[in-house]
């Protein structure tokens, strides 16, 4: 099992060197088609840090394994705002924006309860089995495509809202080529090597595929949400922490569940009731925790509340 637990180390830092190959070829190539820095943030750079667990998701229900695609988006959505918001309130206060409390963070909780309804199919209308069909996961990706229609305008109506992109460079075009084909090399294999070393895991240690994906590869997979929030807690720009864990947690219910369910329908297998209560739960917290305060901010007793709530269900899982 250790040289299992290191194969996963290794895919995730080729999903993540990956990933961020992929993003810079793209926004250079981007920019030599005069597409604005703006567009280019709002969509390939944001792209960029769901790349992981679309990648994993897409493999693993290629290779029969909904759980791990299913708890890998669920896993990471409750860890992006339990774990990673919880520690960077920890290092200081998260100022958030007017625009993420009244539109973004109710649409990341809007995607999980779409999902759950999708996923519950026999609690809601008495179907035969619950399984997350093509026809949802064209549904989400409608959702996706409504909430980026949503980014552009917001970013073309109020530039200040969305500022502070990171720095995209412009390379060679043979460069920028190189390292678009070696993203997408590095995201594959790493990809392969996440889902198949945790899907032996959880076979060895007699455990269900649904825990691995909601505990070990989600974790792998959110490395990038977690480094770029941290990151910025502590340059002092909260307001990019905040609006990078809530974007990511849409593209992940929209769209990389959606492209997920659009590649082969996903039965919920193992996935519980609770997983979906917990994710939704947290977003829904989140959004209390907004107008605990004035200004909005999240300060450090909130960020400790976060973190005891993941604690609390990752021990519940394993448990």
């Amino acid at each position: 099992m250790v040289i299992q637990l290191l194969l996963i180390l290794v895919g995730v830092g080729l999903v993540t060197l990956g990933a961020r190959g992929l993003v810079e070829a793209a926004s250079s190539l981007a920019k030599r088609f005069k597409i604005s820095d703006m567009v280019i943030g709002l969509t390939v750079v944001a792209f960029g840090t769901s790349a992981p667990e679309l990648t994993v998701s897409v493999l693993a229900s290629l290779h029969g394994t909904p759980d791990v695609a299913i708890g890998n988006v669920l896993g990471s959505n409750t860890m992006n705002i339990c774990l990673i918001l919880g520690i960077s309130a920890l290092i200081t206060p998260l100022a958030v924006q007017r625009n993420t409390i009244f539109k973004e963070i109710p649409l990341s909780l809007l995607g999980v309860f779409v999902a759950f309804a999708m996923a519950f199919d026999v609690m809601i209308d008495g179907a035969a089995t619950s399984v997350i069909s093509r026809s949802d996961g064209w549904v989400l990706l409608s959702f996706f495509i409504i909430y980026l229609y949503y980014m552009l305008e917001l970013a073309r109506n109020n530039p200040e809202e969305v500022a502070n992109l990171p720095d995209m460079h412009k390379f060679p075009v043979w460069l920028s080529v190189t390292m678009l084909l070696g993203g997408l090399v590095g995201l594959t294999f790493g990809g392969q090597m996440i889902v198949d070393n945790a899907v032996a895991i959880a076979r060895s240690l007699g455990i269900s595929e649904a825990i691995i994906g909601l505990t070990l590869v989600s974790v792998g997979t959110s490395i990038p949400e977690l480094a770029t929030s941290v990151v910025a807690a502590m340059r002092g720009k909260t307001d990019i922490a905040v609006g990078n864990v809530v974007g990511s947690n849409i593209f992940n219910t929209f769209l990389v569940l959606g492209v997920s369910a659009t590649v082969t329908p996903l039965p919920l297998g193992n996935i519980q009731l609770t997983d979906f209560v917990i994710c939704m739960a947290a977003s829904f917290l989140l959004l209390v925790m907004c107008f605990w305060n004035t200004p909005r901010f999240i300060y450090r007793r909130e960020g400790a509340i976060l973190l005891a709530l993941y604690v609390g269900y990752i021990v519940w899982l394993l448990f």
